[in-house]
Parts: C-alpha cells; structure tokens; sequence
C-alpha cells in the first residue's frame, strides 16, 4: 500500500502539530494503528477530538462515534458518543460527514476541510478539519481521528 502524503495548507497550529503526530505514529507505514495513538500526546486538542469507528459489511460503510471530544459538544449542542452517524440529529450536517468519513476510510489518504462559512443556531463559524485513518492491520481503515477547529466567523479575517 502506498504511503499518502499528509494534506497540504492546514492552517491552525493544533492541526499541523496533530498531523505531524499522526505521521510520526505511522512509522513509515500507510497509516497508524489505533493502539500507536495516545491521547496523552495530544492534550492541546482532545477536547476538538472525535473518534470514529468505521464498520464494514452491508451495502455502505456505517460509522460509529467512539468518542466527541469536550469542546466539539458545546460547539454543536449534543454528544453522539456511542451513537451512529445515521443518528445525527443535524440531518444535513450528517451527510457531509458521511461522504468525508467514507473518502478517507475507502482511500486510506487523511483529508483536510476548510468551510469559512457555516450556520449553526442563527451564528455564523468558520472552521477547519482534518480527519486521519487508523489501521489495526495496516490496510483496512477501522478507526477515523477527527478533528475539528471551530471558531466564530469575524468579518476580515
């Protein structure tokens, strides 16, 4: 399996620093295991974490919210820890979740997201991605590391 090239143009200092623990973890491999991952080494974004796991079998990928981190509960209102993407209560905001989730787990390649603008309870945020596979056996994406960047939207920034 070829070793994808981390995404270019991450912006936020916590993405780039997460990206690069990401690649260290992966020791010349496609991607890390979820076992190479500790979470103590990643104190300055935990709480902007989702974990996610990826089920195969059946018609499309199903993913499943192992873990949503802290900050990204007060961001969007809910915690769908243990929860499946299908029940997302924010319908639309579900499928674009779902079509990324399912690029990174069919490609094995990370993928970075910038969306300047985006509604949510009559505000406006802009916010940056950055979702990374995980491998218990290096060639089947099982886990997705997630990351999300979340800020109100300042007008001339």
């Amino acid at each position: 399996m070829e070793i994808p090239a981390l995404p270019e143009g991450i912006e936020d200092s916590r993405l780039q620093r997460l990206a690069a623990y990401w690649d260290s973890c992966r020791a010349g491999r496609a991607m890390p295991a979820r076992a190479d991952i500790d979470p103590l080494d990643m104190g300055y974004i935990l709480g902007n974490l989702a974990l996610v796991e990826v089920r195969h079998g059946g018609p499309r990928l199903r993913f499943r919210f192992r873990l949503f981190g802290v900050n990204l509960v007060e961001d969007v209102g809910f915690d769908p820890t243990g929860q499946d993407l299908e029940q997302y209560p924010r319908r639309e905001m579900g499928e674009i979740l779902r079509i990324s989730y399912t690029e990174v787990a069919e490609t094995g390649r990370p993928f970075r997201r910038r969306r300047h603008r985006l509604v949510m309870d009559g505000r406006l945020f802009e916010n940056e991605s950055l979702l990374l596979p995980l491998s218990d056996d290096g060639r089947r994406v099982d886990m997705l590391l997630v990351a999300v960047i979340l800020r109100e939207w300042q007008p001339g920034t």
